[in-house]
């Protein structure tokens, strides 16, 4: 399936599926097995906040940040949507995008480059497609109109 058909899917399943919050997911540590563990999703955290802060549309939204601290706190939030066992202590995505104009266009490039770095890490296309689903609501705090 091409990359944008995937994508596609994914948000598509966002649509359908029941929105459950973070605190009420069971922790479930072998729901990381596909992104190589705890370990594994931090680096492919690392590549991905890499790979954002060199793209040519998005890569001015990321130059004054602390890289470290972006990396460690999208690995917890990613850990945590996929029902890992961790907790995102951060901001909500509203607050930290606030007033950032952040566009549809910007959205999708930041999406895609998640997507590059889970291709590159070879995790399986069905758990990408479970990430980008369960980050994909998050689009409505981000974009702003």
């Amino acid at each position: 399936m091409s990359r944008c058909l995937r994508l596609l899917a994914a948000l598509v399943c966002v649509a359908v599926m029941p929105l459950a919050p973070a605190a009420a997911q069971a922790p479930n540590e072998s729901a990381l097995v596909a992104f190589g563990g705890f370990e594994g999703l931090a680096r492919i955290t690392n590549d991905f906040v890499g790979r954002i802060q060199k793209h040519p549309r998005i890569g001015s939204f990321f130059k004054d940040a602390d890289t470290e601290r972006l990396q460690a706190m999208l690995a917890d939030q990613f850990c945590d949507v996929l029902g890992g066992g961790c907790k995102y202590s951060g901001k909500s995505m509203r607050k930290i995008h606030e007033g950032m104009k952040v566009t549809t266009a910007d959205f999708n490039a930041l999406a895609e480059e998640l997507q590059n770095a889970l291709d590159a890490a070879a995790v399986p296309s069905s758990q990408q497609n479970r990430l980008i689903a369960a980050l994909a609501p998050m689009r409505r705090d981000v974009v702003q109109p």
